[in-house]
């Protein structure tokens, strides 16, 4: 009898080939549309979860059943504004399947970064300085051949700025709840699962405590190395290959209020502003170039870290404790859901994940124990993800069946 979990070898295989040889292609000389199917209106007229824009695209490593169509659409952050958001719906080609609400980890707050785009590139430089790379796109493609459909959102943008409302875990929620809605405008029917790791992971924990359970709710969820609090995270990843992440989270907070900006403004050095801007036109593979190993005191004023000063700005201080995840009780996960931490995790604390299960004790939770890895490089943190997705997707899919 066939079941999700039959023939992970072969469908890992299945899935990473033709992955490649799409990549390399694109990386050669093929030109995908480029980014930014959304107009980012800042008054849009509708409903969140409307239809605005669609159209079919080519992505990497798709099986000849399989199709992809880019979205835009209506959604709101979590101050109530409606904004238009991008993402993509894949299609497995099989009837009544399930349906995969996918949060995807950092790529890198760029729009040249967004998943609907870079499931189109795989691999590709761009510009001098950086590279796209569609890391997660082997995870759709394996729930994909497992005969599932899956929705990934670009995270929202600020309307006028355009940057990136990166680890609003609550917005991002919101986005995934809406994308959710269009992809059953478009005939997705089947069961509704959740998948996040890093800042996606973040963001399904945020779908399951705070999204309304008014059909949208899902059958089960995986939950990977959240980081549901950032100042944690701030003080942890700095110093890293990772560091740029920092300015990622500081660009995501200014764009919040005027007040947060100008605190955040008025303690950065003139270099630590230059960081922060080059920081926001890469992806992550340039932010890695831009600002890996270094420590953000070189950024301040004062010659603190970043993660220090954002315990001292009051407003900033406010809005980063306005994100935490897991601190409404009341609100506990009705459906099964496998929630996992790496101990050796080099970017987002091992604590992180420990503490939302604690919170959420119906949860399975995971401890996984790989070795500490020397560098600060980030492998402590992925490694693991792609190392257990076989497993962390099979037991996923089995819940949907």
């Amino acid at each position: 009898m066939h079941t999700f979990r039959s023939g992970i070898v072969s469908r890992t295989a299945r899935t990473l080939g033709p992955m490649v040889v799409h990549s390399m292609r694109a990386f050669l000389r093929e030109e995908p549309a480029g980014p930014g199917a959304s107009r980012y209106v800042s008054s849009p007229s509708g409903r969140p979860g409307d239809l605005v824009h669609t159209r079919p695209v080519r992505a990497v490593g798709l099986r000849r059943r399989e199709s992809a169509t880019q979205l835009e659409y209506l959604t709101e952050t979590s101050r109530g504004q409606l904004l238009s958001a991008t993402g993509a719906l894949f299609h497995c080609g099989q009837p009544n399947a399930p349906l995969i609400g996918f949060a995807p980890s950092t790529q890198g707050v760029a729009r040249h970064c967004d998943p609907s785009y870079t499931s189109t590139v795989g691999l590709r430089q761009a510009g001098a300085d950086d590279l796209i790379a569609a890391y997660e796109q082997p995870a759709i493609n394996w729930l994909l051949d497992a005969g599932a459909d899956v929705v990934v959102i670009d995270y929202p943008r600020d309307p006028k700025s355009g940057i990136q409302l990166y680890c609003d875990h609550q917005s991002g929620a919101l986005a995934l709840r809406d994308a959710i809605t269009a992809a059953r405008t478009l005939g997705c029917r089947g069961v509704l699962g959740l998948w996040g790791f890093s800042q996606g992971g973040a963001t399904v924990a945020a779908y399951l405590e705070d999204v309304d359970r008014d059909g949208k709710y899902p059958t089960a969820a995986v939950v990977g190395a959240p980081p549901i609090r950032l100042d944690d995270v701030l003080d942890h990843v700095d110093g890293s290959l990772a560091t740029g992440v920092i300015a990622y989270t500081l660009a995501g907070l200014m764009v919040s209020s005027p007040k947060i900006r100008a605190e955040i403004v008025g303690v950065l050095t003139d270099d630590g502003l230059a960081e922060l801007t080059e920081n926001l036109t890469t992806c992550t593979a340039g932010s890695l170039l831009t600002s890996g190993w270094r420590r953000t005191n070189r950024w301040s004023t004062t010659g603190q870290s970043l993660g220090e000063l954002a315990d001292l700005l009051p407003a900033t201080r406010a809005e980063i404790l306005r994100r935490v995840v897991g601190e409404k009780p009341e609100n506990q996960p009705s459906c099964p859901v496998r929630l996992w931490g790496s101990r050796n995790d080099d970017i987002v604390p091992f604590n992180q994940a420990a503490e939302l299960a604690r919170k959420w004790p119906t949860t399975e939770f995971v401890e996984r124990t790989g070795p500490r890895l020397p560098g600060r490089t980030g492998l402590g943190h992925f490694g693991p993800y792609f190392y257990h997705l076989a497993e962390d997707a099979s037991w996923l899919l089995g819940k949907l069946r």
